[in-house]
């Protein structure tokens, strides 16, 4: 069998003949390639005649779109004739471009080839019966981290005798399964043995994954969706973007593989949750009862995360930005909340606007009335809004912060964030803005438990100099 999968590719409303590199041939509409997935690599290997000179007008295409959207452009099929009889359909849609690469030396077996390098594919295989409703997703080397606490280090199951038996345990406190909608997971290594006969050592390799076991109906849309639940909630745990670089997900009808590539360069951060004063490790942090909100402000809980998570890769004035719009996302319901509590309805509203509108449009020079009745409804927009410092404090009261205690007033956060955006950088204090940093995320974190429907935190209105 090939270590590589034969596809027929297709490009979706690109007319490669209408450049103005002209082939001596016009471009195929379908070309055959040769996709390879290695450890951290996935490359397409696109062949083409090389009198219709299609890798430089590749090459010129890329540079003109949006190559994080490459997948939406192309259509692939598997080739009738390919090997490997289990595998039954490739998606590329949502691949991203990571690179391409065309060179006169790219020859095989006389036809001329492109190599392009993308970050994500998935496929689908034929059913593997006794795995049918369970999944693994592996984690990227860097996220150890989210397994290693559940097992203890390898040791002799017996330390009384030598019976050539080795073991590394789970933790007394982590052998069960979580729950999560249709489906139950736990953090586990996957092990991978390497031994010779003529070598004094024998290594085991720790794999770390997350299990998943199903309830029958499973689609695949609730598989990637309840993996990418477990995926926020470690990012937020640990601070840090958590990904997966290998999904397995066996469904009656299929299994589908999704392969990613794996992110290499990173800054290092240590996380938990001891900012907002709650001592669970990450087992503990699993076994809350986060699964209902969670699951329901998913969207909301995303976002918030992930510039929580890039708050701590930045300078401390974007960072107190950052957080600063943190507050303001996970702190309004709707777009009502940092409207006035008016005791007009709508309609009456509205024409009491419209009367007062008129009352100043007659006491300004007509030749200045056109520009002000097109200034009215940004007018209108201001009289309307909240002011910052009020919706600031209405965002923490909703969310149970008390105001009172807090170690900086919410009129000197509003003023640090004021300056900051307005560019008066000379009137922020560094001391102060290191201190508000330090506040903003512990009620960041606050802010983003409540979502989650955790209730155990505590405000630390401590800030050490």
């Amino acid at each position: 069998m090939s270590d590589y999968h034969c596809l027929d590719i297709e490009f979706l409303n690109v007319d490669f003949n209408s450049y103005s590199i002209k082939g001596k041939i016009e471009v195929s509409k379908v070309h055959h390639a040769h996709l390879t997935s290695k450890d951290n690599e996935i490359e397409l290997k696109i062949f083409f005649d090389d009198k219709s000179y299609f890798g430089d007008k590749f090459m010129y295409w890329t540079s003109k779109v949006d190559c994080e959207k490459l997948g939406t452009f192309i259509k692939v099929e598997v080739t009738k004739n390919h090997t490997n009889e289990r595998l039954q359909k490739v998606d590329l849609s949502e691949a991203k471009l990571v690179g391409c690469s065309n060179s006169s030396n790219y020859y095989e077996d006389g036809k001329k080839y492109i190599i392009v390098k993308i970050d994500t594919a998935k496929f689908y295989w034929k059913p593997v019966e006794h795995e049918k409703q369970t999944a693994e997703f592996y984690l990227d080397d860097k996220d150890f981290r989210v397994v290693e606490p559940f097992y203890s280090i390898l040791s002799p199951k017996s330390w009384t005798k030598n019976d050539r038996k080795f073991d590394i345990g789970r933790m007394n406190d982590s052998t069960l399964f979580y729950k999560l909608g249709k489906s139950t997971f736990r953090p586990e290594y996957n092990f991978v043995s390497k031994d010779d006969s003529n070598e004094r050592v024998a290594t085991v390799t720790k794999e770390p994954k997350i299990q998943f076991k199903y309830k029958k109906g499973i689609t695949e849309t609730e598989a990637i969706f309840y993996g990418d639940v477990i995926l926020m909630l470690a990012s937020f745990y640990y601070h840090i973007k958590i990904d997966y670089k290998l999904r397995r997900i066996h469904l009656a009808e299929n299994t589908v593989t999704i392969k990613n590539i794996e992110q290499k360069n990173f800054i290092e951060t240590n996380g938990n949750l001891w900012g907002f004063e709650i001592p669970w490790d990450f087992n503990e942090f699993l076994q809350a009862s986060w699964q209902k909100e969670t699951v329901k402000n998913f969207a909301l809980l995303s976002k918030a995360i992930t510039l929580f998570n890039q708050s701590h890769l930045v300078d401390s004035s974007a960072a107190f930005l950052i957080r600063y719009n943190i507050i303001e996302i996970c702190g309004k319901s709707s777009k009502e909340d940092s409207i006035w509590n008016f005791t007009l309805k709508n309609d009456e509203l509205d024409n009491f606007f419209n009367e007062t509108k008129n009352s100043i449009s007659n006491i300004i020079d007509k030749k200045e009335q056109e520009h002000f009745n097109n200034k009215w409804i940004s007018i209108i927009n201001i009289i309307k809004s909240k002011s910052l410092r009020k919706q600031l404090e209405d965002s923490l009261t909703k969310n149970d912060i008390d105001l009172e205690i807090l170690p900086i007033k919410t009129g000197k956060i509003v003023q640090l964030r004021n300056n900051i955006t307005h560019g008066s950088i000379d009137k922020v204090n560094a001391e102060q803005l290191r201190h508000a940093n330090i506040l903003l995320y512990r009620i960041n974190g606050i802010l983003i438990l409540n979502l989650m429907g955790i209730k155990d935190w505590k405000l630390n209105t401590v800030i050490k100099e």
